[in-house]
């Protein structure tokens, strides 16, 4: 492990530049983002706690590896083929933000306890494929694994499924004595029981399935039918309403992408048109919000829930916005809600304000600002790299949308920016001088 971990380390001046021509296939992923692809899916129940820490595999490797990162990152930018990307900032700057708002409220050693976590889940896995990918192919061959992973765990939720239990988890508990209780009672959606297959929540395995229903589309040949049945399979059995409306949304984008492919500004077409749908039901209708929630979610009684979280939490943030409220779940208290908060964006400002929600949801942004116009032929990239830096582009604004009513945790938190790095790789690949020779089929 060391030994191949080292052969990665070499200098950005000693990476190969030669274009690949019809063998990308041959180009494999570093063993170490490989390792970080498998780690994320194993169940929770694979965990210990390390004092008050609570320890997965994945989260040991992101630990090992940071030093490694740090070094790299920093030879990278001194070398000549390092082309700057926004986020390359602000995932460091949105992980130091961490530890202002909880330092300020509970002190510096809980800080640690619960921002350090968070800090390296959010920025080793983007600074690990930011880094680590350094050859053309890398990105492709590391994104066929994962969709070859999700598509896995979408089909052992079968197993959830018929047994009417989290069988996998339940079974990784007996093996480590680390279990968990689970009420199944409500997690029937009609006939079907919400699965979860090696993750923590059927809303995990929604997520995660959505991703690698979307990056099945890049793959080819037997892979690309396996990957795109295997995470419609998990998709299906999640029985998660944001996932499935997002899927239904990524899939209209990209028949749209397709269509419109000779017009230049079709992106921006979309977007101001979700733009105007949005202000016009904002400025129609008497309760805008309870309307949007009531038609993105399969449970009439859930959609409300989440709506009354943001009205009344969101008052709270307001009363402290540049720092959030703290951790203390005293809130709960006050309002008889649960103890979690089924909003990405409004748990992140409640722990670390509006700026540390807002500089999370730019990271995801900026990581596709270079090369927006990723059809556009010159760019450095082959067919396959532009088709699959425009799906992780469609990838980071659901996730952004889904934000609103999902809250991310574990595995999806840790896949959002290890994704969100993969692009930010393919977006600097694009702005560097298109390689003679270049094999557009690759």
């Amino acid at each position: 492990m060391v030994q191949t971990l080292n052969s990665d380390f070499q200098s950005p001046d000693e990476l190969p530049t030669t274009p690949l021509r019809g063998g990308a296939s041959s180009v494999k992923a570093p063993l170490v983002l490989v390792l970080i692809a498998v780690t994320v899916f194993l169940p929770e129940e694979t965990s210990f706690y390390f004092g008050a820490l609570r320890m997965t595999i994945c989260r040991i490797l992101l630990l090992l590896i940071a030093p490694a990162i740090l070094f790299r990152f920093v030879r990278l930018t001194a070398g000549g083929n390092y082309r700057f990307v926004w986020s390359d900032v602000l995932v460091p700057v949105t992980g130091l933000w961490m530890f202002v708002g909880p330092t300020a409220f509970e002190g510096f050693d809980r800080a640690l306890v619960f921002s350090g976590i968070l800090a390296v889940e959010f920025c080793i896995p983007y600074m690990a494929t930011r880094v680590f990918l350094s050859e053309r192919g890398q990105a492709v061959a590391l994104v066929r694994i994962l969709c070859i992973a999700i598509a896995t765990i979408g089909v052992l939720a079968i197993f959830d499924e018929l047994s009417r239990r989290f069988v996998l988890r339940e079974f990784a508990g007996t093996l480590t004595g680390y279990r968990r209780g689970f009420n199944y009672s409500i997690l029937m959606r009609g006939f079907l029981f919400r699965a979860a297959s090696t993750l923590e929540h059927p809303i995990a395995l929604g997520n995660v399935c959505l991703y690698g229903l979307l990056m099945a589309t890049t793959m080819r040949g037997a892979l690309r039918q396996f990957t795109l049945a295997g995470s419609a399979v998990g998709l299906t059995l999640s029985v998660s309403s944001a996932p499935i409306s997002g899927a239904v949304i990524g899939f209209g984008a990209l028949v749209y992408n397709k269509l419109m492919r000779n017009f230049r500004f079709r992106w921006g077409l979309l977007l101001a048109s979700g733009g105007g749908v949005i202000l016009l039901i904002f400025s129609a209708h008497p309760n805008p919000w309870g309307f949007i929630f009531q038609y993105v979610s399969f449970d009439v009684q859930n959609a409300y829930y989440r709506l009354m979280q943001w009205q009344f939490l969101g008052p709270l943030v307001m009363n402290s916005p540049f720092l959030g409220i703290g951790l203390s779940d005293e809130w709960i208290r006050g309002f008889g809600l649960a103890p979690t908060v089924d909003a990405n964006w409004l748990g992140m400002a409640m722990s670390f304000g509006i700026p540390g929600s807002v500089l999370m949801g730019l990271s995801y942004i900026t990581a596709c600002s270079v090369s927006m116009d990723i059809g556009n032929k010159s760019l450095n990239l082959t067919k396959q790299e532009r088709r699959l830096a425009t799906v992780l582009s469609l990838i980071m604004g659901l996730v952004i949308y889904i934000g609103f009513t999902v809250f991310y945790w574990g595995t999806v938190y840790i896949l959002i920016s290890f994704l969100a790095g993969i692009r930010a790789h393919l977006g600097a690949l694009g702005a560097m001088p298109r390689e003679p020779g270049l094999d557009d089929d690759g």
